[in-house]
């Protein structure tokens, strides 16, 4: 088993190391603002699954990343990988286009480092750009002649994230996380003039292009408690709070003349550097959630994100406040039923509504889905070793079609796999 898990995690860093330089989300035009398309769900196809639920819904059998304090509940070894993607429909009142794609999307070993204490080292983008907007106007006072204008974008954020959870007392954790934010962010704008009454014209592309880079860290808090409240039944409130964070960013910028294939028609023009920061708002999240301490976890959960002070390097203020609210639940009929497999699948279910940080033409684009996800058990398990097959999806619509505006009809899937392992025990027989 240790040399299976270990090669598993092995594949894992280098496959993900290779998907964090090229993160794509399949066309998302909203994510052309700050710093991209933020991933709000700190935890992992099981929170996934629940409506983004996570903050106070602790797992033993799950990392519990979406808040630090949750991973004392982590008594065992627990190695988690997922991958996520989805096929999304963008319109707008005139014309629609279809996209779709799918990455890696979380990596996590989680360890116990005594009866009180237990730690987890995770991969997961931060943001993700990805976006190809494309326009066309006749040249003023000259009809037979159009400019084509071109926007693109690509790259994203990645977060190395290493939390610790710890037991006060009875019911009461708290946790603490330091993240390195790191990536880069590639942003092009073109234009195209062709003349209609022209023949054989040479096509050039002049192409305006922004390189930037992002490093610094990041600090998180959490704390949860967790109380008996009925003969089975236990209330758990939870709370999670991101310090706001100073972003380092180094941007290259130049103009190019390109082919219309992408050629380069020469050395950059005008090249240009600039060295800053911008700054990344404190967000808060809160959770109160019901379990039976066995088989059902009900709770909801708040989430908010103050975007209105950030400024990009040329210090334009292009966002606004944000927040998310969930509600999500997961049921397991019977974990430990012999005659019958699907008393022994978890199921999942959750609702999330909020207002993304994007205003735009005066409007302000709301994000909604439903959600789902089974984890599945392979095999019988034991005691030092369980393995499970996750899997979640989600249905929701981002923006609208009025004012100009474009709406996004998403269809998000996720399949993961998690091993439980008890490491550090010296086994008598093999």
């Amino acid at each position: 088993m240790y040399k299976t898990l270990r090669l598993l995690i092995c594949a894992s860093v280098l496959c993900l190391a290779q998907a964090v330089q090229a993160q794509s989300i399949g066309n998302s035009p909203y994510s052309r603002y700050g710093l991209g398309e933020l991933n709000t769900n700190l935890g992992n196809i099981r929170t996934a699954g629940m409506g983004g639920l996570g903050v106070s819904a602790g797992s033993s059998f799950h990392p519990n990343t979406a808040n630090p304090a949750l991973l004392y509940y982590n008594s065992i070894t627990t190695f988690d990988v997922g991958v996520a993607g989805q096929y999304k429909t963008i319109k707008n009142s005139n014309q629609s286009q279809r996209d779709g794609d799918a990455n890696l999307s979380n990596l996590t070993l989680a360890v116990p480092i005594s009866k009180r204490w237990s730690s987890a080292l995770s991969l997961r983008p931060y943001s993700t750009v990805d976006y190809q907007i494309s326009s066309v106007q006749s040249l003023p006072g000259r009809q037979e002649a159009v400019i084509v204008n071109e926007y693109k974008g690509e790259g994203g954020i990645s977060e190395l994230n290493f939390g610790h959870g710890f037991r006060i007392t009875n019911g009461l954790t708290v946790g603490a996380s330091a993240s390195y934010l790191f990536g880069t962010i590639i942003q092009e704008s073109s234009s195209v003039v062709a003349d209609t009454t022209v023949s054989d014209m040479n096509l050039q592309r002049v192409v305006y292009s922004e390189r930037t880079r992002y490093s610094d860290l990041l600090f998180r808090a959490g704390a949860n408690y967790r109380k008996k409240v009925t003969e089975k039944g236990y209330l758990s409130a939870g709370v999670v709070y991101d310090l706001s964070a100073d972003l380092g960013a180094k941007r290259k910028t130049a103009y190019e003349r390109r082919t219309l294939s992408d050629g380069s028609l020469g050395a950059p023009l005008l090249p240009d550097s600039v060295e800053g920061s911008v700054n990344v708002p404190a967000s808060l999240r809160a959770g109160l959630s019901y379990d039976n301490g066995s088989n059902l976890t009900i709770g909801a959960e708040l989430f908010t994100q103050d975007w209105s002070s950030y400024e990009n390097l040329d210090g334009e203020r292009e966002l606004g406040n944000s927040y998310k609210v969930a509600l999500g639940a997961e049921y397991t009929p019977n974990a430990n039923a012999i005659d019958s497999y699907f008393e022994r699948i978890t199921y999942r279910g959750g609702l999330n509504y909020g207002k993304t940080p994007y205003t735009i033409n005066g409007t302000e684009i709301k994000d909604m889905a439903v959600t789902g996800g089974l984890t599945f058990p392979i095999g019988r398990g034991s005691f030092y070793e369980l393995y499970q097959l996750n899997t979640a999806f989600a249905y929701g619509r981002r923006g609208t079609t009025d004012n100009g505006l474009i709406a996004e009809n998403y269809f998000q899937f996720s399949v993961g796999v998690t091993i439980n392992s008890r490491w550090f025990i010296k086994r008598r027989i093999e």
